[in-house]
């Protein structure tokens, strides 16, 4: 997805019809472009949240494996404890 153009000549035509000077239409059309790409310069690209997920992704297997071998641990505890209380 790309994003479009920002039209400074159009704004600054569409303020002048609207009775700003050249000036002031110059001076807030710059103002839009200033702020726009402050926004766009804070905005995570596609990579960004690639790399994001796939280390969200990491963390979760991370954790799995670690609750499933603690699982397993208890398992195997109570199992040798079983056996070597024996029959009653």
């Amino acid at each position: 997805m790309s994003l479009a153009a920002l039209d400074t000549l159009a704004i600054a035509r569409t303020l002048q019809a609207a009775g700003f000077s050249d000036v002031e239409a110059d001076a807030v059309t710059g103002a839009l472009r200033d702020a726009r790409e402050a926004i766009l310069a804070g905005m995570a690209s596609q990579a960004d949240l690639r790399i994001a997920i796939a280390d969200l992704q990491y963390a979760i297997l991370k954790w799995l494996v670690v609750a499933a071998m603690g699982f397993q641990a208890m398992v195997i505890v109570g199992a040798v404890a079983a056996l070597s209380v024996g029959p009653r």
